[in-house]
């Protein structure tokens, strides 16, 4: 009778900790919500915040800007820089690994300030109107005046941060490596409320309607009200047989009323963005760092099995797949008809930036430097992460 007990509880365990789902899961159009695609603006003048949107689509697919280029600036930033630029009032505002943050002008390239900020920085930052906000590893939250880089405040939250600021009407979120799910006010840094949460969180939280969403170190996805933090659904991940839930590195996505998410055990989910119950799951042969792009119903994603895929935002299954020769780590980017990718090469001289067609797969373009996240992009300029170097782009 204790030995069935024990059985019993174990097999509970392993359930809600994804033991037991080892395979892909097709999904279907039950609740796919076709008038939630991402749309963008074909005359856009800021990529505001990491993802674009505050969905995290990483997606303007209304804008046209395509090769051929000409190169008019670069901008070595003397150290990694792990997450591309934002860009808003003709500026491009970005930190570093060594700590410091800078604005170019997004034309020319030329610095108009250089702010040190006292922390590395692993995340892009959101521009707020006149404040730009940043985290750090070091625990640290601030805004800095976009037009100066002045100090305007500086708020510890006690733990290391990889997420990128989301910000939302005055307010904005982040996660934390202390398992902290956080509402601050833009204006002040003031702490609206902090929740725990499943586990660390290296990826930064999206938007879906009254709620944030979140994937974390435990194998968790879950949905956080936005008004009092309180939890509205929890997700744990499937997983190979036995082997757990893996752990969510990359952040999600939310369009078509899902929310999209890779995880380092080689899922990738579907999940109903307001219940969270699974739509579809896909399994790759390798690690899913790469937060994933999602447009014309496509979700695009790279893996560390050195091929970045095409999933079909319904059904989960592959529409296509490319050969990128490396592993892929960092997020794309859809701008226009094209997806951008970067390549994690052993050394990252090796690197390499490229753009397919988001229908096709065919390669449209290709440079010789990138690491981690592609590409952002307005009206008329399109900025290249490399692995320490900026550069502005414009059509020919």
């Amino acid at each position: 009778m204790v030995a069935a007990l024990v059985a019993v509880g174990v097999l509970g365990y392993g359930v809600t900790h994804g033991w037991f789902d080892s395979g892909s899961v097709e999904g279907t159009t039950s609740g796919f919500e076709p008038q939630e695609a991402p749309t963008g603006s074909q005359t856009a003048g800021a990529w505001p915040e990491w993802g674009f949107d505050a969905e995290r689509t990483r997606a303007n697919p209304a804008l046209d800007i395509a090769p051929p280029f000409r190169r008019v600036w670069s901008f070595d930033a003397g150290s990694l820089v792990e997450f591309p630029p934002v860009i808003a009032g003709g500026r491009a505002i970005v930190g570093t690994n060594y700590g410091l943050a800078y604005a170019l002008d997004v034309d020319t390239g030329k610095v108009l300030w250089e702010t040190h900020t006292r922390g590395r920085v692993a995340s892009s930052p959101a521009i707020d109107g006149t404040r730009v906000l940043f985290t750090t590893k070091r625990g640290d939250v601030l805004a800095l005046d976009t037009r100066t880089g002045e100090e305007l405040w500086r708020r510890k939250v006690g733990s290391a941060i990889e997420s990128s600021p989301l910000v939302v009407g005055s307010s904005f979120f982040i996660g934390t490596l202390s398992r902290r799910v956080m509402k601050l006010s833009t204006r002040t840094g003031g702490v609206r409320w902090s929740v725990p949460a499943p586990g660390g969180i290296k990826a930064s939280l999206a938007l879906s309607g009254r709620n944030v969403i979140i994937g974390d170190y435990s194998g968790h996805v879950a949905a956080f009200r936005r008004s009092d933090g309180r939890e509205v659904w929890r997700r744990t991940s499937p997983g190979e047989r036995f082997r757990g839930a893996g752990r969510f590195y990359a952040g999600p996505a939310v369009a078509y009323g899902r929310v999209f998410i890779g995880n380092v055990n080689g899922r990738v989910l579907a999940l109903d963005a307001d219940t969270g119950e699974v739509a579809w799951v896909r399994v790759l042969d390798d690690f899913v760092y790469s937060s994933a792009a999602v447009a014309d119903r496509t979700v695009f994603l790279g893996s560390y099995d050195q091929r970045f895929y095409a999933l079909d935002a319904v059904t989960g299954n592959v529409r296509w797949s490319v050969d990128a020769g490396e592993r892929i780590s960092g997020s794309p980017s859809v701008v226009g008809g094209l997806v951008w990718f970067s390549t994690l090469a052993r050394r990252p001289s090796d690197g390499r930036t490229l753009a397919v067609d988001v229908r096709t797969g065919a390669r449209r373009f290709a440079f010789p430097d990138g690491r981690y996240s592609p590409v952002v992009a307005v009206d008329d300029r399109l900025v290249l992460t490399g692995v320490r170097t900026l550069y502005g782009f414009a059509p020919r």
